[in-house]
């Protein structure tokens, strides 16, 4: 994410040694009662973090929150909030919007009125934590990865309807036309993915993280393929089959309930799609991902990856903003990199990259319809799955749609192929749809 030294992602990664050494320090004070020597440095760090960096900053906060803990207000009342400790606290229930007010709105247009987004202490915990295996998201393995999906994805399949709407998509769609619902932009984005890797009737077809199974059942039922969804998700895997039933769709799709590192390598598949699956295989793991991949295919076959991504160069408010995704809903989304990162991945892995695009904001008016949905269903799900739990959402789909909107985050898609001398390049030399559609067209 860091351009230069001096980008917020470096100058926090170089404050986190800092902290480190001041721990130390502090403890080998305390155990040689050099007290002294402990106190200067320890003072001087409090005074320069509380009451320079973190100085108050006058600002009307009470026009948008209210405080349901009087010792919060006495901290924070007529100057502005950390956007680390907000959130924090509006998901405890320790503050909450004036009523009237809808926190997409707050945020899109009044956040720096009443939020800065400086470092605080728990983000730096955070960061800290993410250094050592038992707590880092980078080094996974299957038992981790297994849980992780669990804990984010097996709530309930009516929890993410709630959102998602009756497409079941957890992925981001493609509008031509804002007039859209999201259900059309839904049908869109996947149509744009098998035309983008020329899927054909009677091909093999593998989506690797298939959620709901949606985009498999979308390349048997419209393109006439023979469809593969692999997911680690058991409550996913079960609406998948159910619909499979339902369309009569299974002799033609399957769904395989497993690690992407299981999948039988005696399979090969003329294409294969990953929509915004690879942020969650963990850094450390992205070559061995990227290879697995390019195993499964046939040599002359296309590999279409969707991936969410972060610009180049990221500010403060893009950090807080991932460190929240990082802390809350994706744990494991390490991998949600700048575009360059991907690409070099891509072709360390063996791959050439036929084609790039950007639908960061295509991204951003998919968020804000789930944001629109999961309001209206408050009546419901609140008291199913707790207060506190529709507020984390509530802020993380609100704040996602300026993120996306704004380019602090994005989404690419990558068309890419085996990168041989005898890879048929020539298909994209014609004037069908499907070989415009590798631009976007």
């Amino acid at each position: 994410m860091a351009t230069r030294w001096s980008d917020p992602p470096m100058l926090l990664m170089l404050l986190i040694p800092y902290v480190v050494l001041m721990i130390i320090w502090i403890v080998k004070c305390l155990l040689a009662l050099d007290f002294l020597f402990m106190f200067v440095p320890t003072v001087a760090s409090y005074v320069l973090w509380n009451y320079v960096y973190h100085a108050a900053e006058p600002a009307d906060i009470e026009k948008f929150v209210v405080f349901n803990d009087a010792s919060l207000k006495k901290v924070y009342a007529g100057r502005k909030m950390p956007s680390c400790e907000f959130y924090e606290h509006f998901i405890d229930g320790e503050v909450s919007l004036k009523e009237g007010l809808d926190m997409w709105v707050v945020l899109d247009k009044h956040r720096y009125e009443f939020l800065n987004f400086k470092t605080t202490v728990r983000q730096l915990r955070f960061l800290i934590e993410q250094f050592f295996p038992q707590t880092s998201s980078s080094f996974k393995d299957k038992k981790a990865t297994k849980k992780e999906i669990a804990d984010h994805y097996d709530r309930g399949n009516d929890f993410f309807n709630a959102f998602m709407g009756p497409s079941m998509v957890y992925t981001s769609a493609f509008f031509r036309g804002l007039d859209q619902s999201l259900e059309t932009a839904q049908e869109n984005k996947m149509s744009m993915i098998c035309d983008k890797v020329h899927l054909k009737k009677g091909e093999t077809f593998l989506d690797i993280g298939c959620g709901w199974g949606t985009l498999a059942r979308h390349a048997a039922s419209k393109y006439g393929a023979k469809a593969t969804g692999v997911t680690l998700s058991v409550e996913g895997a079960a609406w998948c089959n159910e619909n499979n039933k339902k369309e009569g769709l299974e002799k033609d799709v399957e769904i395989l309930c497993m690690d992407y590192r299981d999948v039988p390598t005696d399979k090969k598949f003329d294409k294969v799609s990953s929509i915004e699956m690879a942020e969650h295989v963990g850094l450390q793991n992205f070559q061995l991902y990227l290879n697995g991949v390019k195993n499964l295919m046939n040599d002359d076959g296309l590999f279409l990856m969707q991936v969410a991504g972060l610009r180049q160069g990221s500010d403060w408010e893009d950090v807080a903003w991932g460190l929240f995704m990082s802390k809350y809903i994706f744990p494991g989304a390490d991998a949600s990199t700048p575009l360059n990162w991907y690409i070099q991945q891509a072709e360390l892995a063996g791959f050439e990259v036929h084609s790039v695009e950007t639908i960061g904001r295509h991204y951003s008016h998919t968020l804000h319809r789930w944001y629109d949905n999961w309001m209206s269903n408050r009546d419901t799900m609140e008291p199913k799955y707790s207060p506190r739990l529709f507020r984390l959402w509530e802020i993380f789909l609100a704040w996602s749609v300026v993120a996306a909107g704004q380019g602090s985050a994005t989404c690419y898609q990558l068309c890419l192929h085996k990168n041989s001398n005898k890879y048929p390049r020539d298909r994209w030399c014609n004037d069908s749809p499907a070989a415009n559609m590798a631009f976007g067209n």
